[in-house]
C-alpha cells in the first residue's frame, strides 16, 4: 500500500482566519448550537486546502488559511454601531510581542482602527498558580495598546480576588473585565464579588476550553472575536484566529 503523501511537508508556521462562524450557525445548525473551536480550526484548514493548488502547497512553508467564503470586515461608515470585543488565549509564556501581533492581526482581518475590549486568557504553568512577576510584562505591553488609542479597555481571565487586586494596585491601566470559568467555580467567590464592585471591575463567566497541542502544530496564540450591534445586543459576527508553528525536521 502506498503511503500517503503529506499536504504542506514544508510548511512550518500557519496563520488561520475562520471568518464569520455565526454565519456557519445559519446554515449548518440551530441557532443556539456554536461550533466548537476545534471544529472552526478544522473546517477552515480543510477549506483552505480544498482550493488550493495540491502542488503549490508542497512548497509553501507559510500558510495563511482563510475560509473566505465567510470572511467579513466591519463596515467603516457604521463602525460607531458596534462593539468589538476581543479574548486573546496564550498557549504559552511566549515573549510579549505576541499580543501586538495577535492584534494587528484582527485589526488587518477586520479592516478597523481599534479594539473597544482586549480579553487576555494566562496559560497553565506547570499546575503553578500565576502570578502578579509573570503577567506584570504582557500588562505592560497590553497597557502600550491603550496609550496608542489600539485598545480602549483590558480585561483578564481567570483571575481569582488576591491576584486581581495585586494586578489592579499594581496596574496603571486598571482592568475592567475579569472572566471566570463556570467548570472552576458554580458560585462567584464572595470576595471577589466584593471586590470587583468596590472596583467597577465587571465580572463575566466563560466555559471557554484550554488550548491544546496537535498534529504536530504548536499553538502560539488563539484569537477569538465579537461584533456586538450596541442598539440590539445581538452579535453581528464572531470568528477565531490562530498562530501555529512547527519544526518541519521533526517529521523527516
Amino acid at each position: 500500500m502506498a503511503e500517503d503523501i503529506p499536504v504542506v511537508p514544508k510548511a512550518g508556521s500557519l496563520l488561520l482566519n475562520s471568518g464569520n462562524i455565526v454565519n456557519w450557525n445559519r446554515l449548518k445548525r440551530k441557532p443556539s448550537q456554536s461550533p466548537t473551536i476545534s471544529e472552526c480550526i478544522g473546517t477552515t484548514f480543510q477549506a483552505f486546502i480544498n482550493g488550493s493548488d495540491k502542488n503549490e502547497l508542497q512548497y509553501l512553508t507559510d500558510l495563511n488559511c482563510v475560509h473566505q467564503k465567510y470572511k467579513e470586515t466591519v463596515p467603516k461608515a457604521d463602525r460607531g454601531d458596534f462593539k468589538l470585543t476581543v479574548k486573546i488565549f496564550l498557549c504559552s509564556l511566549l515573549p510579549t510581542d505576541v499580543l501586538q501581533e495577535a492584534v494587528d492581526k484582527v485589526l488587518s482581518e477586520l479592516d478597523v482602527s481599534f479594539i473597544e475590549t482586549v480579553i487576555v486568557a494566562f496559560p497553565e504553568v506547570d499546575n503553578e498558580e500565576l502570578t502578579l512577576e509573570v503577567v506584570q510584562p504582557y500588562w505592560k505591553a497590553l497597557e502600550t495598546l491603550v496609550y496608542r488609542e489600539t485598545v480602549i479597555s483590558l480585561g483578564l481571565a481567570d483571575f481569582d480576588k488576591k491576584l486581581l487586586e495585586q494586578l489592579y494596585e499594581w496596574a496603571e491601566v486598571k482592568p475592567m473585565v475579569n472572566q471566570v470559568n463556570l467548570e472552576s467555580c458554580c458560585v462567584m467567590p464572595k470576595e471577589l464579588v466584593e471586590f470587583a464592585k468596590e472596583k467597577d471591575i465587571q465580572l463575566l463567566t466563560h466555559n471557554d476550553p484550554r488550548e491544546k497541542d496537535g498534529e504536530g502544530w504548536d499553538p502560539l496564540w488563539v484569537l477569538r472575536y465579537s461584533v456586538l450591534v450596541k442598539c440590539r445586543g445581538i452579535v453581528k459576527s464572531k470568528g477565531y484566529l490562530l498562530k501555529a508553528e512547527r519544526d518541519v525536521r521533526k517529521r523527516k
